[in-house]
């Protein structure tokens, strides 16, 4: 029978095998097997994944990328491998090239970085903080020192510490025939009332010479030490000064080193006051929060303008937040609601923080959980409180990225040791809910499961001219690329595509800069390079060059792609294969603009096709499609199979198209004739067989089953 119409949008992104023949799935046949150097269109169907530019040869593939944001209209991309940081600005151009030994092999993998106005910062729990600042007047002059901390907060380590006594002094005046009933408070628990008394104890005048002031004086110390708040170790002075009387409260042994909060009253008559001074400020000394010791920050995002500092290696679960607007001061003893903060989010987690972000509250994301604070700002009186909003955990070196209103994330995958750790990993979305009041995390990637196994880097590219949706792009360990795009208005939550690097390459740096480019180190055999993703309407081929023949034709500048075999579009002409020999190729004529690199035919392949009983029953059996109507938009090559047949081009050649130019794009229906073969699920699969533009809007498939 014919099965029909199984009109696709294409724009569902790849599923995994697991959910084949699975069409009960509302976006089935708006996905596919293979999204592979096509990625989808919101509005419909899919299109060619960037090309690349090649920029420059890099030096190792281990390496990391940010990048520092000067102005709207100006950014530099770091490039950082063992031991060297490479800086280009957004127009391509190599500014810098620093030395710094300090950045071995063995940190690179969890280095943290912030970058922002002239001022780059590289962080690492073993590596003292790094400041590269350039010059405005001339960028390729780049200073490299030591991150300028002010004032770092003094904490117990866990070591021994001078310890200051607090001290207070209760000063008491009266009239000389007033009795005297005092009651003290400490830390807002207060003492019972205590009776100024003689010798026998009986109740005494202020001025009464056989009053007993040491007495008096035991039973107030006793009293603050039974308080429940109170360990004990509180003495008590007392004297006379300037007509008063004068009782000194220490908070010694068991009390030493805190600040305390008191105040004291005389309850029982209105003729005598009492009024305490601090005299001497309790506290413990400790030690810096980070030093060459002790280890250093992780990293640091800014929140409500305050630098906020994470996970120093003595303690991982840390925040250290700078005053505000002030990005290394980190003065925790100023007063003030600006003033510098220091929080955790327990004070005893094993959970080590790996990422913060500024949202509608702050969030903070462990190897663990995610938290959030429920305080909307900061001031100094008032006490951060963090809760735990799910226990998925983020992948390290995935920072969070905000897609229509949503906060999207990694998850850490963690695993028993043993396990295989390329399970568990799975992509989120989390959005604050005004009715439960906590961020609800939602898994956005189990039907493309099989993409996210092993990511260890992301980078968001916004929405461009070329593209209705951005591309959260994320590389893996394996060297794919994958990229997935939100199309939440058609029900998608994440269609994910793959960028395939020709010649079995492996992405191994990812970076998105301010102008929204994406730069890639790509690492294809012992050949490194650092390119540019660019739109299929400027580059169809990898690691490119861009430029124009001589007066023989001749196209050179190839050099890194020698023995390989390449294509070219030359003044619009698609011209090719060629094999690269002394890094030129031949073109047979002069061109001025040619652009020539690697080429990797791009690959969909739909979901498998199965017969669907009137009783809602899957019958497999063998079947084929024996016909498919595709529409593509501004398309120059196009090639279609089925039931696992190779895919034949679809000439787009017409009689009305000139004869000494290249031929125009086409925006019509395509439908190959005779496709051969029967097989068990069958499929459709569109590609190409040399390159040129595609875009298909959508495909209907004839199909017997």
């Amino acid at each position: 029978m014919t099965t029909g119409p199984l009109k696709s949008s294409c724009n569902g992104g790849e599923f995994s095998r697991d959910v084949a023949g699975r069409i009960d799935i509302k976006q089935y046949y708006s996905a596919g097997l293979r999204f592979k150097n096509v990625e989808p269109v919101p509005q419909g169907g899919f299109r060619l994944m960037p090309g690349s530019l090649m920029i420059d040869e890099a030096r190792s593939p281990h390496v990391k990328q940010w990048t520092l944001n000067v102005s709207p209209d100006l950014s530099y991309t770091f490039i950082i491998t063992p031991g060297w940081v490479d800086i280009y600005r957004s127009d391509r151009i190599k500014r810098a090239s620093l030395n710094i030994p300090a950045l071995t092999l063995a940190l690179l993998p969890q280095l943290g970085f912030y970058g922002e106005a002239n001022t780059f910062g590289i962080f690492h729990n073993d590596l003292r903080s790094i400041r590269i600042a350039r010059n405005p007047a001339d960028d390729t002059i780049w200073t490299v020192d030591d991150w300028p901390y002010a004032s770092i907060p003094e904490v117990d380590l866990g070591g021994t510490y001078t310890q200051v006594i607090d001290i207070w002094e209760v000063n008491i005046r009266a009239l000389a025939s007033s009795e005297i009933s005092l009651s003290v408070t400490v830390n807002g628990e207060s003492t019972p009332s205590i009776e100024l008394q003689d010798a026998l104890g009986d109740p005494a005048t202020f001025g009464d010479a056989s009053a007993d002031w040491n007495a008096f004086a035991d039973r107030i110390r006793d009293a603050i030490n039974d308080l429940p708040s109170i360990p004990g170790g509180v003495t008590i002075g007392q004297g006379v000064r300037a007509g008063a009387r004068i009782i000194s409260i220490a908070f010694d042994g068991a009390s030493i080193g805190e600040e305390y909060s008191l105040s004291a009253i005389v309850t029982n008559t209105s003729d005598a006051s009492a009024l305490a001074v601090h005299t001497q400020i309790g506290r413990t000394d400790g030690e810096p929060l980070v030093s060459t010791s002790k280890g250093w920050f992780s990293g640091m995002d800014l929140v409500q303008d305050r630098a906020t500092y994470f996970a120093p290696k003595a303690r991982r679960a840390a925040l250290a937040m700078s005053r505000i607007a002030e990005y290394f001061d980190l003065n925790i003893r100023a007063q003030g609601d600006n003033a510098a903060r220091l929080e955790a989010l327990r004070t005893q987690t094993s959970e080590a923080v790996l990422a913060v972000y500024e949202g509608k509250y702050m969030l903070v994301f462990t190897d663990k959980s995610e938290w959030f604070a429920t305080n909307r700002t900061f001031s100094r009186n008032e006490p951060v409180n963090f809760v735990r909003a799910s226990s998925n955990g983020i992948r390290p070196n995935c920072p969070p990225v905000e897609i229509e209103g949503q906060v999207y994330f990694v998850s850490g995958g963690n695993t028993p040791e043993g396990e295989d750790e390329r399970r568990g990993q799975v992509l989120y979305s989390a959005s604050y809910d005004d009715v439960s009041t906590s961020y609800n995390a939602n898994p956005e990637s189990l039907l493309a499961s099989h993409l996210v196994g092993t990511i260890d880097g992301s980078a968001l590219q916004q929405k461009n001219r070329n593209i209705d949706a951005p591309r959260w792009l994320m590389k893996d360990e394996d060297g794919r690329l994958i990229s997935a795009l939100v199309i939440r208005n058609q029900d998608i939550p994440l269609a994910m595509c793959q960028w395939v690097a020709a010649l079995n390459g492996q992405v191994k740096g990812l970076s998105v800069d301010g102008q929204n480019q994406v730069w890639i180190t790509v690492q294809r055999g012992s050949v490194i390079t650092t390119e540019v993703m660019e739109d299929m309407t400027r580059n169809l081929f990898q690691g490119a060059v861009r430029g124009s023949t001589d007066l023989a034709g001749q196209f050179a500048g190839l050099d890194r792609w020698n023995g390989q075999q390449v294509w070219a579009r030359a003044d619009g002409f698609i011209l090719g294969p060629f094999t690269v020999s002394g890094g030129a190729i031949d073109l047979g004529d002069p061109y001025d603009d040619v652009v020539a690199g690697l080429w990797q035919p791009p690959v969909f392949e739909s979901m498998p096709y199965v017969r669907v009983l009137p009783n809602d029953e899957i019958q497999r059996r063998p079947g084929r499609v024996h016909s498919v109507k595709a529409y593509v938009i501004d398309t120059e090559s196009i090639a279609i199979g089925a039931n696992g047949s190779r895919p034949r081009d679809i000439s787009l050649l017409s009689p009305q198209d000139p004869t000494d130019a290249p031929m125009p794009a086409k925006s019509r229906y395509v439908e190959p004739i005779g496709i051969p073969g029967m097989v068990m699920d069958p499929t459709v699969v569109i590609s190409q067989t040399r390159p040129g533009m595609l875009r298909v809007r959508d495909y209907v498939p004839g199909v017997k089953l």
